[in-house]
Protein backbone atom coordinates (compact mmCIF):
# COMPACT_ATOMS: atom_id res chain seq x y z
CA UNK A 1 0.00 0.00 0.00
CA UNK A 2 2.90 2.28 0.44
CA UNK A 3 5.77 2.75 -1.59
CA UNK A 4 9.19 4.50 -1.65
CA UNK A 5 10.20 7.88 -3.55
CA UNK A 6 12.77 10.49 -3.01
CA UNK A 7 12.68 14.29 -2.93
CA UNK A 8 14.71 14.24 -6.05
CA UNK A 9 12.68 11.83 -7.59
CA UNK A 10 10.21 13.92 -7.55
CA UNK A 11 11.69 17.03 -8.81
CA UNK A 12 13.16 15.75 -11.41
CA UNK A 13 9.73 14.14 -12.87
CA UNK A 14 8.14 18.21 -12.11
CA UNK A 15 10.77 19.74 -14.22
CA UNK A 16 10.26 16.77 -16.63
CA UNK A 17 6.36 17.88 -17.12
CA UNK A 18 6.67 21.31 -17.12
CA UNK A 19 9.44 21.33 -19.63
CA UNK A 20 11.20 23.87 -17.47
CA UNK A 21 13.85 24.36 -19.79
CA UNK A 22 16.50 26.19 -17.53
CA UNK A 23 14.32 27.79 -15.33
CA UNK A 24 15.81 28.85 -12.52
CA UNK A 25 13.88 30.89 -10.72
CA UNK A 26 12.50 28.44 -7.84
CA UNK A 27 14.51 27.00 -5.76
CA UNK A 28 15.42 23.74 -4.85
CA UNK A 29 14.63 25.10 -1.21
CA UNK A 30 10.78 25.99 -2.56
CA UNK A 31 10.15 22.89 -4.58
CA UNK A 32 10.90 21.22 -1.24
CA UNK A 33 8.29 23.34 0.60
CA UNK A 34 5.75 22.79 -1.89
CA UNK A 35 6.69 19.12 -1.63
CA UNK A 36 5.72 19.14 2.03
CA UNK A 37 2.83 21.23 1.63
CA UNK A 38 1.10 18.52 -1.02
CA UNK A 39 2.39 15.75 1.34
CA UNK A 40 0.30 17.72 5.00
CA UNK A 41 -2.69 17.88 2.41
CA UNK A 42 -2.73 13.99 1.42
CA UNK A 43 -1.83 12.92 4.58
CA UNK A 44 -5.24 15.32 6.10
CA UNK A 45 -7.88 13.27 3.63
CA UNK A 46 -5.60 10.31 3.32
CA UNK A 47 -6.34 9.50 7.28
CA UNK A 48 -10.12 9.89 6.70
CA UNK A 49 -9.97 7.08 3.76
CA UNK A 50 -8.38 4.63 5.85
CA UNK A 51 -6.59 5.88 9.52
CA UNK A 52 -5.28 2.56 9.70
CA UNK A 53 -2.84 2.52 6.79
CA UNK A 54 -1.45 6.05 8.89
CA UNK A 55 -1.49 4.12 12.24
CA UNK A 56 1.73 2.31 13.60
CA UNK A 57 3.19 0.87 16.97
CA UNK A 58 5.41 1.69 19.15
CA UNK A 59 8.06 -0.72 20.24
CA UNK A 60 7.68 -1.78 24.04
CA UNK A 61 8.77 0.24 26.52
CA UNK A 62 7.83 0.57 30.58
CA UNK A 63 7.72 3.66 32.89
CA UNK A 64 9.91 3.38 35.42
CA UNK A 65 9.30 5.94 37.90
CA UNK A 66 6.12 8.22 37.97
CA UNK A 67 3.46 7.74 35.42
CA UNK A 68 4.23 9.98 32.57
CA UNK A 69 5.77 9.07 29.39
CA UNK A 70 6.87 11.42 26.34
CA UNK A 71 5.68 10.13 23.08
CA UNK A 72 8.55 12.88 21.07
CA UNK A 73 11.15 13.75 23.92
CA UNK A 74 14.16 11.37 24.03
CA UNK A 75 15.44 9.15 26.29
CA UNK A 76 14.90 8.73 29.34
CA UNK A 77 11.92 10.62 29.33
CA UNK A 78 10.05 9.90 26.25
CA UNK A 79 10.44 7.20 23.27
CA UNK A 80 11.69 10.42 20.86
CA UNK A 81 9.22 10.03 17.96
CA UNK A 82 9.90 11.68 14.57
CA UNK A 83 6.44 11.02 13.50
CA UNK A 84 4.09 11.29 16.02
CA UNK A 85 0.63 12.78 15.20
CA UNK A 86 -1.74 11.72 17.40
CA UNK A 87 -3.15 8.34 19.89
CA UNK A 88 -5.02 5.46 18.69
CA UNK A 89 -4.75 3.33 22.10
CA UNK A 90 -2.57 1.83 24.76
CA UNK A 91 -1.91 -1.92 25.53
CA UNK A 92 0.14 -3.51 28.69
CA UNK A 93 1.93 -6.63 28.21
CA UNK A 94 0.07 -9.27 30.69
CA UNK A 95 2.34 -12.56 30.09
CA UNK A 96 4.63 -13.74 27.12
CA UNK A 97 3.07 -12.21 23.60
CA UNK A 98 -0.10 -11.50 25.75
CA UNK A 99 -0.96 -7.69 24.95
CA UNK A 100 -4.23 -6.27 26.62
CA UNK A 101 -6.03 -3.13 25.70
CA UNK A 102 -6.33 -0.47 27.96
CA UNK A 103 -9.09 1.80 28.14
CA UNK A 104 -8.80 5.08 28.28
CA UNK A 105 -9.36 7.02 31.48
CA UNK A 106 -12.73 8.56 32.65
CA UNK A 107 -13.77 11.83 34.03
CA UNK A 108 -16.70 9.95 35.29
CA UNK A 109 -14.59 7.34 36.77
CA UNK A 110 -11.90 9.28 38.29
CA UNK A 111 -12.88 7.85 41.65
CA UNK A 112 -12.36 4.11 40.85
CA UNK A 113 -8.96 4.17 42.63
CA UNK A 114 -8.28 0.34 40.65
CA UNK A 115 -9.01 0.58 37.34
CA UNK A 116 -5.84 0.80 35.49
CA UNK A 117 -6.70 3.42 32.67
CA UNK A 118 -4.56 5.63 30.09
CA UNK A 119 -4.53 9.23 29.50
CA UNK A 120 -2.83 11.87 26.96
CA UNK A 121 -2.31 15.15 27.15
CA UNK A 122 -0.32 16.91 24.23
CA UNK A 123 2.12 13.87 23.23
CA UNK A 124 2.53 13.01 27.01
CA UNK A 125 1.27 9.44 27.78
CA UNK A 126 -0.40 9.34 31.46
CA UNK A 127 -0.89 6.13 33.19
CA UNK A 128 -3.39 5.96 36.15
CA UNK A 129 -3.25 5.04 39.02
CA UNK A 130 0.28 6.07 39.28
CA UNK A 131 1.05 3.18 41.97
CA UNK A 132 0.13 0.99 38.58
CA UNK A 133 2.25 2.85 36.04
CA UNK A 134 5.58 0.60 36.10
CA UNK A 135 3.87 -3.11 36.52
CA UNK A 136 3.33 -3.47 32.75
CA UNK A 137 5.87 -3.31 29.77
CA UNK A 138 3.51 -0.63 27.16
CA UNK A 139 3.05 -0.05 23.72
CA UNK A 140 1.38 2.68 22.13
CA UNK A 141 -0.41 3.18 18.57
CA UNK A 142 -0.24 6.24 16.76
CA UNK A 143 -1.91 7.72 13.58
CA UNK A 144 2.00 8.86 12.05
CA UNK A 145 2.74 12.15 10.86
CA UNK A 146 3.17 13.12 7.06
CA UNK A 147 7.15 12.57 5.70
CA UNK A 148 8.88 16.01 5.51
CA UNK A 149 11.60 16.63 3.29
CA UNK A 150 14.84 18.55 2.90
CA UNK A 151 16.90 20.09 0.01
CA UNK A 152 19.69 18.80 2.47
CA UNK A 153 18.22 15.67 1.52
CA UNK A 154 17.34 14.78 -1.74
CA UNK A 155 18.51 11.69 -2.04
CA UNK A 156 16.97 10.22 1.16
CA UNK A 157 14.30 7.91 0.63
CA UNK A 158 10.61 8.48 2.21
CA UNK A 159 7.38 6.74 2.21
CA UNK A 160 3.58 7.74 0.61
CA UNK A 161 1.02 5.60 -0.05
CA UNK A 162 0.76 3.83 -3.50
CA UNK A 163 0.01 6.52 -6.14
CA UNK A 164 0.93 9.66 -4.22
CA UNK A 165 4.08 10.52 -5.61
CA UNK A 166 2.22 11.04 -8.74
CA UNK A 167 -0.58 13.59 -6.43
CA UNK A 168 2.22 15.45 -4.91
CA UNK A 169 3.95 15.36 -8.64
CA UNK A 170 1.17 17.31 -10.02
CA UNK A 171 0.43 19.61 -7.45
CA UNK A 172 3.63 20.81 -7.58
CA UNK A 173 3.97 21.12 -10.68
CA UNK A 174 0.49 23.55 -10.78
CA UNK A 175 1.90 25.66 -8.06
CA UNK A 176 5.48 25.79 -10.24
CA UNK A 177 3.27 26.56 -13.56
CA UNK A 178 1.59 29.67 -11.59
CA UNK A 179 4.86 31.04 -10.77
CA UNK A 180 5.77 30.80 -14.45
CA UNK A 181 2.51 32.79 -15.31
CA UNK A 182 1.20 29.54 -17.18
CA UNK A 183 -1.89 28.15 -16.77
CA UNK A 184 -1.79 24.97 -13.65
CA UNK A 185 -5.62 23.38 -15.10
CA UNK A 186 -3.99 20.17 -16.49
CA UNK A 187 -1.54 19.04 -13.42
CA UNK A 188 -4.87 20.31 -10.81
CA UNK A 189 -6.96 18.19 -12.95
CA UNK A 190 -4.35 15.18 -13.02
CA UNK A 191 -4.02 15.73 -9.36
CA UNK A 192 -7.65 15.56 -8.67
CA UNK A 193 -7.84 11.71 -10.22
CA UNK A 194 -4.92 10.83 -8.63
CA UNK A 195 -5.92 11.40 -5.33
CA UNK A 196 -9.42 9.71 -6.62
CA UNK A 197 -7.57 6.54 -7.32
CA UNK A 198 -6.07 6.95 -3.68
CA UNK A 199 -8.45 7.18 -1.78
CA UNK A 200 -10.32 4.24 -3.60
CA UNK A 201 -6.95 2.32 -2.68
CA UNK A 202 -7.39 3.11 0.65
CA UNK A 203 -11.06 2.56 1.49
CA UNK A 204 -10.95 -0.89 -0.32
CA UNK A 205 -7.87 -1.77 1.61
CA UNK A 206 -9.92 -0.97 4.86
CA UNK A 207 -12.58 -4.22 3.69
CA UNK A 208 -14.80 -4.74 6.27
CA UNK A 209 -13.08 -3.70 9.30
CA UNK A 210 -14.40 -0.07 8.13
CA UNK A 211 -18.00 -1.26 9.00
CA UNK A 212 -17.22 -3.33 12.00
CA UNK A 213 -17.07 -2.12 15.78
CA UNK A 214 -15.57 -3.72 18.62
CA UNK A 215 -18.24 -4.05 21.21
CA UNK A 216 -16.99 -6.69 23.08
CA UNK A 217 -15.97 -6.84 26.70
CA UNK A 218 -13.04 -8.79 26.52
CA UNK A 219 -10.70 -7.31 28.81
CA UNK A 220 -7.93 -8.81 31.00
CA UNK A 221 -9.18 -8.99 34.65
CA UNK A 222 -5.86 -8.29 35.93
CA UNK A 223 -6.37 -4.60 34.62
CA UNK A 224 -9.63 -4.07 35.80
Amino acid sequence: MFKSTTPQAIIDDVLAITDNDGYNLVLTTQLCAWINNELTTLWQWGKLSNRDAFTKCTAQFSITSGNTKSMVATAPTGLGLTDWASPRGVDCLIDTDNWKKIRPWSFVARDRVGLLAYRFMGETLYILPTSQASQYPLRVWYVFSAPQVSSSALSTAFSVPDGADEYVKQGVAAKLRIRRDESPNEHMQLQLLAKAAIQADLASARGDQGRIADVSEDMGPELW
